[in-house]
């Protein structure tokens, strides 16, 4: 599927399509960020939160916070963030971290 044609969805399409794009944007997000081609079944749960979210948040994309009538929602960064620990850990665990700096002595 084309960029446009997500985007049509997302914002012509009904629910089932809502969902369907979103949950395909957030796996692509989390197999990179994972540097994986397939999501660990122990990860499984950070896509269908952040596809929840997502949805939820559909109107007010762009946004840090919003209000009206009295109630407020705040945004955060990334869709991600309350996970990065458990992708850390992922990441350091099957060797697919960042490559740590380490000390060289010279004598």
């Amino acid at each position: 599927m084309t960029t446009t044609e997500q985007v049509l969805k997302l914002i012509n399409g009904n629910q089932e399509e809502q969902i369907s794009v979103i949950k395909e944007l957030t796996e692509k997000r989390l197999k990179a960020m994972l540097r994986e081609d397939t999501i660990p079944p122990q990860l499984d749960y950070i896509v269908t939160d952040v596809t929840l979210k997502r949805y939820n948040r559909i109107g007010n994309e762009g946004m840090s916070s919003y209000s009206q009538e009295g109630l407020s929602f705040s945004f955060p960064d990334s869709d991600f963030k309350e996970y990065v620990d458990e992708i850390n850990q992922h990441l350091e665990t099957n060797g697919n971290g960042l490559v740590k700096k380490g000390k060289v002595n010279f004598l």
